[in-house]
């Protein structure tokens, strides 16, 4: 497309995803294949040896630290069988063809003894993990409970039976064929509600008024968003204007991390970038929860020293980044962003009237920095504030073109006016005269 920027060279400054650390997904991926294959393993030498047999002292203690590696990172282990696959906290499993069998000879032993997975929320212990496998030694035969067997029950882990996931499975399946049937505006914006929830969780987490949540959990919710952004653009632009004045980070948040997909996608960005955008988005201003509610709340201009105070949120945001994240080069570009999608494109130069005539560029802004500094503007402007009231689309596009055209890249808030697909921005000239900018 002719309007579109040839983003190749920009795009330099985006990091390779080859990271330090495994990401989030990566890391519960190679958990759950670790905790199918420890599982296997063990149920399978536990029909030649007694559970209390020294061969499986260095395999229980290794399964234990996996498991509750998941508990750490997840808050639970939800492992379930469904069908010929295997799912750990509702995520598939990927197996590779290697591993079929051991899977298939897996579920089969679950179904003879009625166990569909089971589910934990606390660190296990090597003695708990030793009773599970008792389930399935020569000793036992038939179906068990809940709790395992009355000689060696559990404490920690909680059995599923067979039939209640396969009644899972099959509302699942029915659900999908449900949503399929459902138009793609009402599922955009049960992912949209979804992602509001978690960002709610997540805020009331760090502010002590709820269990913490994961992070990662977050980068579920934005690989949605992605996957839904192509060809959905009006959908999802649509929901931005939901607001809600008590829960303006939570919805801020979302809304700036959508913006910036869609706009991100219009700008050629593949899918791997736009979710690491996606996440950098979400988590932009979450330094907030860390200044008083008092100032965000005032009505009025802010005194000197209480502006500052609230200038401040990028610094906390970063600090929150750095004490939940490991230092890999995602976590980096996400502390960059957080921190420069603030800074200001250029130093405006004014005429004789006060008029911005032109914008010399001052700062060597990320893409990331650039693309979340216009979305998040946006949906500052068009949002009511205690001390103000929102301005209407068209009018917050007139004065990002405008009197603060400075903090942003032109090329880029060319392009995101055209996304917004909004009638053409009209402006004053200085003669007086209407002109149409877009």
């Amino acid at each position: 497309m002719s309007d579109k920027i040839q983003f190749q060279q920009a795009l330099k400054d985006i990091p390779d995803r080859v990271e330090l650390g495994r990401s989030y997904e990566e890391k519960l991926q190679t958990l759950a294949r670790t905790l199918v294959a420890g599982l296997y393993m063990l149920i399978r030498n536990v029909k030649l040896y007694e559970p209390e047999n020294e061969i499986f002292a260095k395999p229980l203690e290794q399964l234990k630290d996996c498991i509750n590696t998941i508990v750490a990172m997840d808050e639970s282990v939800n492992l379930q069988g469904a069908g010929a696959a295997v799912y750990l906290n509702n995520m598939l499993v990927k197996i590779d063809i290697k591993s079929v069998e051991n899977v298939s000879y897996l579920l089969t032993e679950f179904k003879i003894r009625g166990i569909g997975g089971f589910l934990l929320s606390s660190p296990v212990t090597v003695q708990e993990l030793r009773n599970f496998i008792y389930i399935f030694s020569q000793e036992v035969s038939g179906k068990v409970g809940e709790h395992g067997v009355s000689a060696r029950k559990l404490q920690a882990l909680k059995l599923r039976r067979w039939e209640k996931i396969q009644e899972i499975l099959e509302n699942q399946e029915q659900s999908d064929h449900d949503d399929r049937k459902v138009d793609r505006k009402r599922y955009a914006l049960t992912v949209y509600a979804r992602t509001i929830y978690y960002m709610r969780k997540y805020i009331a987490g760090l502010r002590g008024d709820g269990p913490t949540i994961s992070v990662g959990r977050g980068g579920r919710m934005i690989q949605d968003l992605v996957d839904l952004c192509h060809g959905h653009r009006s959908h999802f632009l649509g929901m931005t204007t939901l607001k809600n004045d008590d829960e303006y980070l939570a919805f801020h948040a979302v809304n700036v991390a959508l913006m910036s997909i869609v706009f991100a996608a219009e700008l050629g960005l593949n899918k791997a970038q736009l979710r690491d955008l996606g996440m950098a988005a979400l988590f932009h201003d979450i330094g907030l929860v860390d200044v008083d509610e008092n100032l965000l709340q005032k009505r009025g201009k802010l005194a000197p020293d209480e502006a500052r105070k609230v200038r401040k949120s990028p610094i906390y945001s970063v600090k929150r980044i750095i004490r939940n994240r490991l230092l890999n080069r995602l976590t980096i570009q996400r502390i960059i962003t957080c921190y420069e999608h603030k800074t200001e494109f250029g130093t405006p130069v004014k005429d004789l009237k006060g008029n911005i005539s032109f914008v010399v560029p001052r700062a060597d802004l990320g893409s990331f920095s650039k693309i979340i500094a216009i979305s998040d503007t946006y949906d500052a402007l068009t949002s009511r504030r205690p001390y103000r009231e929102s301005y209407s689309p068209e009018i917050a596009l007139s004065l990002m073109w405008t009197e603060i055209k400075h903090k942003f890249d032109p090329e880029y808030l060319s392009v995101f006016m055209n996304v917004m697909k909004l009638p053409s921005v009209r402006v004053l000239s200085q003669q007086g005269e209407k002109v149409v900018i877009f």
